[in-house]
């Protein structure tokens, strides 16, 4: 268990994280769902330390979440320039076993490991970037906008491994297309700007594509004054 306890974070005197409690279950795909802006990328961001806390707790199991704890896949992953595929792999990896699974992965994604990242294009990259993260045997692993810019064949490749990988770690993932999500996940988290933080269940998806269709026709209604 991931449990995320009052955590808040500003840019200056813009708060972008505000209280939030968030908890992830071993076994578990947890998705969360916003609007650009809306802070998913700032939690994660926090999680891993790539940005330093201000306030709140994260225990994996009871204990302090740990930066080593947590394998993370960036929206934008870095590449080094003049680097080929298979070292990327290699790079990332901690061991054998990693990297005979990245491997396995990017073969499976139809990616030219020995061509150089710098002629990939975006959705070659991101699916790299998954190939090697989500083969890395850690117990968080957070996926941020996975599927963006990745074409169809490989969005579905891509759920699949994450479906049938995720048994004995947890999983979390963002997007801001509800799809994407709900196809994935088993709890959606929905981050909003002017509505406190709400989860959702799999049998509670309905709902949840119901309140954000409402909340649309209410901006349309409002802006074509109806």
């Amino acid at each position: 268990m991931l449990s995320i306890k009052e955590v808040s974070f500003s840019f200056g005197s813009k708060s972008v994280l505000k209280d939030i409690e968030m908890d992830f279950a071993l076994g578990s795909v947890t998705g969360i769902l916003g609007r650009n802006g809306t802070g998913k990328t700032t939690l994660f961001r926090v999680l891993t330390k790539i940005y330093n806390q201000q306030s709140g707790i994260f225990n994996l199991n009871g204990s302090p979440l740990k930066p080593e704890d947590i394998a993370f896949m960036s929206t934008d992953p870095f590449f080094y320039p003049y680097m080929k595929g298979m070292e990327y792999l290699q790079i990332v990896a901690n061991n054998d076993d990693e990297l005979q699974n990245a491997t396995k992965v990017a073969h499976l994604l139809e990616l030219p490991l020995d061509l150089l990242v710098d002629n990939y294009s975006t959705g070659m990259r991101k699916k790299l970037a998954f190939a090697a993260i989500f083969s890395l045997n850690k117990p968080v692993v957070i996926l941020d906008e996975p599927y963006n810019g990745v074409d169809l064949e490989s969005n579905e490749i891509i759920q699949s491994i994450i479906q049938r990988n995720h048994r004995h770690r947890i999983v979390i993932m963002s997007s801001h297309i509800l799809s994407t999500i709900t196809s994935t996940c088993d709890y959606v988290y929905l981050m909003t700007t002017d509505m406190p933080l709400q989860k959702f269940e799999s049998e509670q998806f309905n709902e949840l594509d119901a309140l954000i269709k409402l909340s649309i026709e209410k901006k349309i209604d409002d802006f074509f004054g109806g």
